[in-house]
């Protein structure tokens, strides 16, 4: 089993932190945290993907971010995935 998309998205969005948008690298920076923590529980990219939406999800009703900041953060997400595809 191997997580290549899993560190191809973390690559990417690394890459895309780097920018001149404090709004885009909160974005970047929040799914870059539940991304090295779902790459270090799972075992292949389909677990990786599932983990992280539920982790996403989740962690979206929980924490106290603004509907802007959630709207971006599932954007960004969502783009992610499209990559995928």
């Amino acid at each position: 089993m191997s997580i290549v998309y899993a560190e191809q998205l973390f690559q990417w969005l690394l890459n895309q932190e780097d920018c001149d948008d404090d709004d885009h690298r909160f974005y970047c920076s929040y799914l870059i945290a539940h991304s090295s923590l779902s790459m270090a529980a799972v075992e292949d990219d389909d677990q990786f993907f599932n983990m992280m939406t539920s982790a996403i999800v989740q962690s979206l009703k929980e924490d106290k971010l603004s509907e802007r900041d959630k709207t971006g953060i599932t954007a960004l997400w969502q783009q992610a995935c499209d990559i995928r595809l």
